[in-house]
């Protein structure tokens, strides 16, 4: 009997290395969150480390007395990649007619490229359904506000953050992030304070809505104290070394369509902003970047197949006269952190800045 591997295609080694090579657009927001791993397994476990390496001990000893021990304890959490699928297809007399003359175009590419897109913007609308706890329809239970005795690190709006501050004498800006006197600077160090410490290191990222970016672009506050220090317009890198970003800041400029009322609404929230920590280098491309430690405290990983995304050969449907390829790519999203279930803990997430 033939083995199931050998009546399989294989890959097409150029569209392949087209498809792998392919630069995502600066507006990605998918692989800034969870920058792509590695993976050589469809599923397994990974490690989620816990707090202990802060725990304070004496480690003095009298002359012959026992030596202190240390134990590194952890959990880990299971992990299944998902597959996604796409196949293009040209019919035969496109692919004539592409061929002659001067301006001989390569279909084949383009749709490959074509494809690509499509899987990362549905791959965009999945990473920022996660971040907002709405992946699967499970609430992520870290994201709702705390009571009042610490500081929670997710809200649904500016409003609930602020009584929560208040009510642990945190500091906080003076209003919302819509009205005049905002003062944007003072609430990113809060959040950044709260975040560090549940993971013990501050924020290097940020993911914020498009209204928020145009609503920073005329804020009194930023204006003010940057007309002493640069010449420059604000743009994303001014205001990453504002907020003291080393890593950055990607506005969501994504648009997914409602198919119902054939309006393009934003895949992450305008009205959101995402404050996190990852140990990678903001990457543009699918396949997996550098620096990944699974002792690091990130925000979100993607784990992806490795090979993936990868490109079957060609082959003629002769019923219809069409060429068709496909291209499989297979990952999943995965939430890291010292959150109360691993989740979350290295992120603070604000569904709307602008409510009370």
């Amino acid at each position: 009997m033939m083995n199931l591997k050998d009546t399989y295609a294989g890959v097409d080694p150029i569209l392949t290395t087209l498809a792998q090579g392919y630069m995502l657009p600066e507006t990605n927001i998918a692989n800034f969150i969870a920058p792509v791993v590695d993976t050589p397994t469809r599923a397994g476990r990974t490690l989620r480390f816990g707090k202990e390496a802060f725990a304070i001990s004496d480690y003095r000893r009298a002359y012959g007395t026992n030596i202190p021990a240390i134990q590194s304890r952890f959990d880990s959490d299971p992990y299944a990649l998902e597959q996604e699928v796409i196949a293009w297809e040209l019919p035969e007399e496109v692919i004539e007619n592409a061929g002659e003359g001067p301006a001989q175009v390569d279909l084949r590419a383009i749709e490959t490229r074509n494809a690509m897109s499509r899987l990362m913007n549905a791959y965009e609308v999945a990473v920022a359904s996660a971040v907002q706890g709405t992946n699967s329809a499970e609430v992520i239970t870290e994201y709702e506000a705390a009571s009042g005795s610490y500081l929670g690190l997710g809200y649904g709006t500016w409003g609930k953050y602020s009584t929560d501050a208040d009510a642990a004498t945190i500091a906080r800006g003076p209003a919302n992030w819509a009205g005049a006197t905002a003062n944007p600077i003072t609430d990113v160090l809060t959040w950044k304070r709260a975040v560090a410490n549940q993971i013990g290191i501050r924020p290097n990222s940020m993911v914020m809505g498009s209204a928020v970016f145009d609503k920073l672009l005329t804020s009194e506050a930023i204006l003010d104290r940057i007309q002493f220090t640069t010449a420059d317009s604000i743009d994303v890198d001014v205001l990453a070394r504002y907020f003291g970003l080393e890593r950055g800041i990607r506005v969501a400029e994504g648009r997914k369509l409602d198919e119902t009322t054939g309006n393009l609404l934003p895949v992450f929230p305008e009205n959101a902003v995402v404050l996190f920590y990852s140990p990678l280098g903001a990457s543009d491309s699918v396949m997996p970047a550098g620096g990944a430690s699974a002792a690091t405290p990130a925000f979100a990983y993607t784990y992806q197949l490795t090979g993936t995304p990868a490109v079957r050969p060609e082959y003629y449907i002769r019923e219809r006269r069409v060429v068709r390829a496909e291209i499989t790519v297979e990952r999943a999203i995965n939430m890291t952190g010292l959150g109360g279930t691993g989740l979350i803990g290295s992120a603070f997430y604000i569904d709307n800045v602008f409510s009370d």
